[in-house]
């Protein structure tokens, strides 16, 4: 067929119903086919660019990109060695010194010898009761402070504070006094012969020493608690004990698991009251002393330090794996407001205000019997009323100087540290900063005679000796203090926003500008609590320094220990009131320079 279109000639050939619905099939099984390899061939770019792009990033992210990053910094590469090189000669080298100093018989004499298993059996069964008895204490005393609205809260908050703020040994000291061989309440009022020196005495005076350790802790975790699930379980029929049992105590594991890392070591590495009150109670960090002071038998010494290292570092790892292994994210996007915490009913009010009520006449107790035996002449026979122990204890002692001096070099020296250490595993990418992490928080684990015996055997000669001098002391209190300082600074810089730095950066800024006017402005907050914390623990030591003092270098929490062993109370509680007076002091002074960027009796 032919057909004519604008003078032109066509030719058309038709085509059967049956041969054009062929046609068409094979054009559409064509068309699929068409679609297929170019949807498949599409499918093939896309992996392909995917693949490339994760390759890219692999390049980006990986040691060598990092490597190249840190070349362009010179000031960031040279403070990551430095921060390398100072964990290295003051972490690292000295621990291992320490271990190498004892030889195959010196472990054999320590793990055969009668004395040492029980001194070691001795340790482990204090440590676990003063752990489990302030622990509950603490819980119960956090759970009342942040669920409970109860009369007089502020009150039980401050003196919750108090034993934090003196010596631990200043618990072994008030014991003494009050139900010793001679003590007021059981000599003087009760007229009774007892003696309660040993593990009784022992469990007594560390739960109270090292219970506002665990309530510090776990308050902490309790106040983050979001209401709203609580209100929730309560919502779908929990009640009562069921739903704090499933729901409030399970979201405030993380509190007693750092509450028990923290509590364990201390009463594992407790060192003064043990001394006061442990009489023939021996345990590991008297052993040590004992071996080093008394018999000059380092290698010993340094046995029992290391096997001493074992169950806090067992702790340690456990805590962490428990913690890293669950969740307990309890605040998701904006907080929510206008809720209220599920509070108990008016019968576990009153309850639990009794127990309050009762803790706090007992730190009163511990803390008054000591003012009273620092500012009377003979208290419990004569009242009159004097100021030669403080005199002499406090404003003639250079124990007093010294402490500040040093405590206030490492307060400075641990904030720096901390925020450093912080802003470069938090904000910056760098070969070993997992490694960096580690060894910041590392020395939480070690007990304070490990770490006071190791620098010792690393720096007692060649080109770094520093025994005896006040360096060697604040080397020890830095490296006990780094990893709160550590800790805070990172819950700080967690808070700010990564796109201030990469505005800065975008400026023009390098790391070192960015740190200095941006990163620290920012962190007075954090700073400030690290530095108060720092310097109070600092005063308060007692186990990391009592290897590294020298009489020139003595400091006031030693002079405690020392002249209440030799029987002098009243000056050595004079000199434990110079201490607390010392700490309130640099506290209100830090109020009144910071104001309300800190609340420091706010837990």
């Amino acid at each position: 067929m032919e057909i004519g279109s604008f003078g032109r000639t066509r030719s058309v050939t038709l085509f059967p119903a049956a041969s054009f619905f062929s046609l068409r099939q094979e054009n559409g099984r064509g068309l699929a086919k068409i679609l297929q390899d170019k949807i498949h061939a599409a499918a093939i770019t896309e992996n392909e660019v995917v693949g490339m792009a994760a390759a890219a990033a692999r390049e980006q992210t990986g040691w060598a990109a990092e490597l190249r990053t840190l070349t362009r910094e010179p000031q960031l590469l040279v403070a990551i060695v430095l921060l390398f090189l100072m964990f290295g000669v003051f972490v690292i080298y000295p621990f291992i010194k320490l271990i190498l100093v004892p030889t195959a018989e010196d472990w054999q004499m320590a793990l055969t010898g009668k004395e040492f298993l029980e001194a070691f059996w001795h340790t482990m069964a204090s440590a676990l009761l003063a752990t489990t008895t302030a622990m509950v204490l603490g819980f119960i005393y956090a759970y009342a402070m942040n669920y409970v609205d109860l009369p007089g809260r502020r009150f039980f908050q401050v003196v919750a504070l108090l034993p934090s703020m003196a010596p631990s040994v200043v618990s072994g000291l008030a014991f003494i006094m009050l139900f010793g061989r001679r003590g007021f309440i059981t000599w003087n009022l009760l007229e009774l012969k007892v003696d309660l020196y040993g593990w009784i005495g022992l469990w007594v005076v560390q739960t109270i020493a090292f219970f506002p350790l665990a309530y510090i802790t776990i308050s902490g975790v309790l106040k983050a608690i979001s209401p709203n699930l609580e209100l929730a379980a309560q919502n779908l029929g929990a009640r009562g004990f069921y739903l704090f049992r499933t729901v409030t105590l399970k979201l405030a594991t993380p509190g007693l698991a750092s509450a028990f890392l923290l509590v364990a070591i201390n009463s594992l590495a407790d060192f003064g009251n043990p001394m006061l009150v442990g009489a023939n109670y021996h345990v590991l960090a008297t052993e040590a002393y004992a071996q080093v002071v008394g018999a000059w038998n380092l290698p010993m010494g340094a046995v029992l330090s290391v096997v001493l290292v074992i169950p806090t570092l067992a702790v340690f790892f456990i805590q962490r794996y428990y913690l890293e292994k669950n969740s307990y994210v309890t605040v998701t996007g904006k907080p929510v407001g206008g809720l209220s915490r599920v509070t108990v009913g008016p019968a576990v009010r009153w309850l639990l205000f009794a127990f309050c009520l009762t803790i706090c006449l007992i730190i009163l107790l511990i803390i008054g019997v000591v003012c009273l035996f620092a500012f009377t002449r003979t208290f419990g026979y004569d009242y009159t009323f004097t100021m030669d122990y403080f005199v002499e204890g406090v404003l003639q002692s250079a124990s007093m100087r010294n402490s500040w001096v040093a405590s206030m070099t490492t307060a400075v020296s641990t904030t720096l540290l901390g925020i450093a250490l912080a802003f470069l595993t938090l904000r910056r990418k760098f070969p070993g900063r997992g490694l960096m992490d580690f060894l910041a928080m590392l020395p939480v684990s070690l007990p304070g005679t490990f770490i006071g015996l190791a620098l010792i055997m690393a720096f007692n000669s060649g080109p770094l000796e520093m025994t005896g001098t006040l360096v060697i002391v604040v080397v020890g209190m830095t490296l006990r203090q780094l990893p709160v300082g550590y800790r805070q600074a990172v819950a700080g810089l967690s808070q700010i926003e990564k796109s201030l730095e990469q505005a800065s950066t975008n400026l023009g800024a390098d790391s070192f500008t960015t740190f200095k006017r941006v990163i620290v402005p920012m962190l007075k907050n954090s700073l400030s609590i690290s530095f108060v914390y720092s310097f109070m623990r600092s005063m308060n030591t007692l186990s990391t320094v009592i290897f590294l003092i020298s009489p020139e270098w003595n400091l006031a929490s030693i002079n405690i220990m020392s002249l209440a062993n030799q029987g002098f109370l009243t000056v050595a509680s004079a000199t434990a009131v110079g201490m607390m007076l010392t700490i309130f002091a640099t506290f209100g002074l830090a109020k009144l320079i910071l104001r309300d960027q800190i609340n420091i009796f706010d837990l």
